[in-house]
């Protein structure tokens, strides 16, 4: 089930964000690794008070969390304007990996995007392969590699059941 996150979930939401991290140093990617260094709790609170952050439960397990943000800093550095709402910080724990849980949160943001008739945004790392491919199979359209990561904007495809 997919609900709005709450204070009491920052603690979860941090962990699968630290426990992800060192998933990705132990295979060798650079990718998240500032999370390492990072207050993620602190950065998850901030993710809750600046917009909207879901997570995914399936009875007492927090399996995955999604931020849907307003631009911030960091999108300042890749996109020329401030449009729009951002996606941040997409993560499944691994014992649900291949559940189809981080599709589930991909199509709830983007329905809500859609409903607010709002522009959604996201950016990955360019080399990653598999990320590049899964986010224009929901309709992301790449905008251009920045500073190495690819940014893409959603264009609006019914949102897949």
């Amino acid at each position: 089930m997919i609900r709005s996150a709450a204070t009491h979930d920052v603690q979860r939401i941090a962990t699968l964000l630290r426990e992800k991290a060192e998933l990705f140093k132990k295979r060798g990617s650079r990718q998240w690794s500032a999370y390492l260094e990072t207050d993620l709790e602190a950065l998850v609170q901030r993710d809750l008070n600046a917009g909207r952050l879901f997570v995914y439960e399936q009875g007492p397990d927090l399996l995955g969390s999604i931020a849907l943000l307003p631009s911030l800093e960091w999108d300042q550095t890749l996109w020329s304007d401030r449009e729009g709402l951002y996606i941040h910080r997409i993560v499944v724990s691994e014992s649900a990996k291949g559940l189809g849980i981080g599709t589930r949160l991909l199509q709830h943001v983007i329905a809500v995007a859609q409903a607010e008739q709002e522009a959604l945004r996201l950016d990955c790392v360019a080399s990653n392969d598999f990320l590049n491919t899964y986010y224009t199979s929901f309709g992301f359209v790449p905008r251009g590699v920045r500073d190495g990561f690819a940014t893409y904007e959603h264009v609006g495809m019914p949102v897949p059941k």
